[in-house]
């Protein structure tokens, strides 16, 4: 880059690669590059993309502002309410529902309320920036997990999502050693009167820089209809916190069938394993609440 320039500088962290010396011809091979990086990733975490933090990007505490984590992630940003190429820091397009073959002729228009940032316990944070708006509820665009040091950020990972614009909630968790993404889509949120509607929670796995959604339940749901005996009733599901074991999450589901005065006059409660294969969840049963779609 010229001397001078304004533009922010990125240098993206070179891939470890770790030799196996063999002291016999018996033994086998190195593993594939892969699993060595991934491990790698899991043991020392390592930066995909770097950006450097100017004076003028962090505020008077030392946090970056809101334009630095857009400039990090997508580097064609010039500052809010100017467009620019919807291209993040590693190539991909910016919006979950983009098209690969448009995204690189894609500009968007941003404003500094378009982010959520979640603190996470470990020190990082969740970051995700909408780039493209579905409805004035719905939106999408790159989600990343980042951690501002004292003069730059790295980014860990990156992917996408699409969900609420206002009640979508990421938290981190761990998978035995994996990091683990829990999003919260809050569909019901908000919700009218007699609208049926239904919540989500997503597991998205944290593997060689990419964020995998690995799997999904429903959280919340809402429907109404009628009993013989009973009449017009409303079916809740609703799930308590999931329970991260080494290699499963358990959730646990319960239906409340309520009547027109709010009495509760059905119940049903499961158990849902969802086991680690490879990089899905893969659920023991389905949730109980196909019981209530086959009435």
């Amino acid at each position: 880059m010229a001397r001078g320039s304004t533009a922010p500088t990125f240098r993206r962290s070179r891939r470890v690669l770790l030799a196996i010396l063999l002291t016999s011809c018996g033994k086998s091979g190195p593993p594939p590059r892969s699993l060595v990086e991934d491990k790698a990733r899991r043991d020392v975490p390592i930066a995909i993309c770097r950006k450097p933090l100017a004076p003028s990007e962090v505020n008077e505490s030392g946090a970056p502002r809101a334009e630095a984590y857009w400039s990090a992630l997508l580097p064609s940003f010039q500052g809010f309410n100017t467009t620019f190429n919807a291209v993040d820091c590693i190539g991909q397009t910016a919006s979950a529902n983009a098209r690969p073959a448009a995204a690189a002729a894609a500009t968007i228009h941003v404003s500094s309320t378009d982010s959520t940032v979640s603190p996470a316990p470990d020190g990082t944070q969740l970051v995700w920036l909408r780039t493209s708006a579905q409805s004035d509820r719905l939106a999408s665009g790159p989600l990343a997990v980042v951690r501002p040091r004292p003069s730059e950020l790295d980014v860990y990972a990156i992917g996408s999502y699409a969900g609420s614009t206002a009640h979508s909630r990421f938290e981190l968790a761990k998978l035995g050693a994996v990091p683990l993404l829990t999003i919260r889509n809050e569909g019901c949120a908000d919700v009218k009167v007699e609208v049926e509607c239904e919540s989500t929670i997503s597991f998205v796995l944290v593997l060689g820089g990419q964020l995998l959604v690995a799997g999904t339940t429903p959280a919340e749901r809402l429907k109404y209809g009628t009993l013989k005996d009973v009449g017009r009733v409303k079916w809740r599901l609703t799930i308590e916190p999931p329970v991260f074991e080494p290699q499963a999450v358990r959730i646990k589901e319960k239906i409340s069938v309520h009547d027109v005065a709010d009495n509760e006059v059905r119940k049903l409660e499961g158990e849902r394993i969802f086991t680690l294969r490879g990089s899905e969840l893969v659920a023991n049963t389905e949730s109980i609440w196909s019981q209530v779609q086959q009435r």
